[in-house]
């Protein structure tokens, strides 16, 4: 019985990733399909709209066996880290045979050039590179510029959109771990990643999750089955952000408390220290975004000043492996994945003793996460949420 492995946020899970999950599995004639996704945290640098395990049972209910949690230091990492954690944990698991991705082109050979590129710098990507960068573009830019001059325009155009990204990053990550895994693209149709425009019953992410911001009920349309919780948004964490602000502010003397901070560089830390607080979110990114930096970069920066996320890696980035969601009659995957995965599976939360200082650390971000998740939940609805410890897999 083969597996075709997702890695995915479903913030929140929609009629698009339906249709991907299902495209998957008729690709590669799978039986079986798992997902490591995001949990209460996004590589956009944002709260997912759902904690992490209303979307993982999501997940199951349409389609896929198991959801296993990318821990919080990598999925609000940028793309190149995002995507290598989220490759080395699927290929530690040992089961998955295919890794699927969805992508504005389905061409693998011509993303496996790209991702050769980037991979094995030529002098003359990594000159071009290095003058873009010098110019002050962002690293986005920069390379792009750097492609269109080795490649041509066609291909910086494919650099251009994020699932793209994404996938040649997936084609990096297998190349560099060595891995038996075959990728696997499913073109998109319809809305586009960040589109607000809707297409019949597709709608991007983003448009659902600006719709369930305004209070709009029409989102059933584009969603396979409704969810019943209050959405978290970006906005919500602007008042706890404004706190760790004024506390770095105040520690202008200790500058190493701060500079390890994943993201964070000399020029973003002044500028940090320069806002005018309080302020809102979204003056909070008016105020600091510049030609050389990103909106998504800046959001990631925040987010991991608010937990405290430094730039630490390990051999392995992914030690463990968090289970969200089982499929009940898909026991026997988890079985097999105890017997052949080369890292620990963690089942039970309160029984799960790291076995070194990194795996430690990295799970204490992942504690500190649910705890300012639930924080955020409880700010809008008084309902107090089971920290990490206490959690458990959702069965369905």
């Amino acid at each position: 019985m083969s597996t075709v492995a997702i890695v995915a946020e479903y913030n929140p899970f929609h009629n698009g990733h339906k249709y991907h999950l299902d495209e998957s599995k008729k690709l590669t004639g799978a039986e079986h399909a798992m997902a490591v996704m995001s949990g209460n945290f996004v590589q956009r640098g944002e709260p997912a709209v759902f904690n992490k395990l209303i979307r993982a049972e999501a997940a199951v209910r349409n389609g896929l066996d198991l959801v296993f949690e990318l821990p919080v230091r990598f999925s609000t990492a940028s793309a190149q880290d995002f995507a290598y954690a989220s490759v080395e944990m699927i290929n530690s698991l040992g089961i998955a045979e295919y890794l699927s991705f969805g992508a504005e082109t389905d061409d693998i050979n011509v993303l496996k050039k790209i991702s050769d590129c980037l991979t094995n710098e030529t002098a003359s990507f990594k000159a071009s590179l290095n003058d873009y960068l010098k110019e002050g573009n962002s690293f986005p830019k920069a390379r792009s510029l750097a492609l269109t001059e080795e490649f041509g325009e066609e291909y910086a155009e494919i650099l251009s959109t994020p699932n793209n990204i994404l996938a040649i990053e997936y084609l990096s990550a297998l190349t560099k771990l060595d891995s038996n895994i075959r990728p696997v693209a499913v073109k998109r149709f319809g809305a586009g990643h960040d589109s607000d425009i809707t297409d019949n019953k597709y709608a991007s992410g983003k448009l659902i999750r600006e719709s369930l911001k305004a209070g709009n009920e029409s989102i059933s349309t584009f969603i396979p089955e409704d969810i019943s919780e209050r959405p978290i948004f970006s906005s919500d964490i602007q008042s706890i952000l404004n706190i760790e602000l004024m506390k770095l502010q105040r520690n202008i003397d200790a500058p190493s408390e701060y500079s390890n901070i994943l993201d964070i560089t000399p020029d973003i830390l002044n500028k940090l220290r320069n806002l005018s607080l309080p302020a809102s979110y979204e003056d909070m990114i008016d105020s600091l975004k510049s030609k050389e930096l990103t909106r998504s970069r800046i959001c990631r920066v925040l987010i991991h000043l608010l937990l405290g996320i430094r730039d630490i890696k390990g051999i392995k980035y992914c030690p463990y492996a968090t289970l969200l969601a089982l499929r009940k009659d898909s026991s026997h995957l988890l079985r097999s994945i105890n017997e052949k995965s080369d890292i620990t599976i963690i089942n039970k939360r309160s029984d799960y003793k790291p076995d070194s200082e990194y795996a430690s650390a990295l799970y204490i971000y992942d504690r500190l996460a649910t705890d300012i998740y639930n924080l955020l939940f409880y700010s809008k609805t008084n309902i107090n949420r089971p920290n990490e410890l206490a959690s458990n897999i959702v069965l369905v």
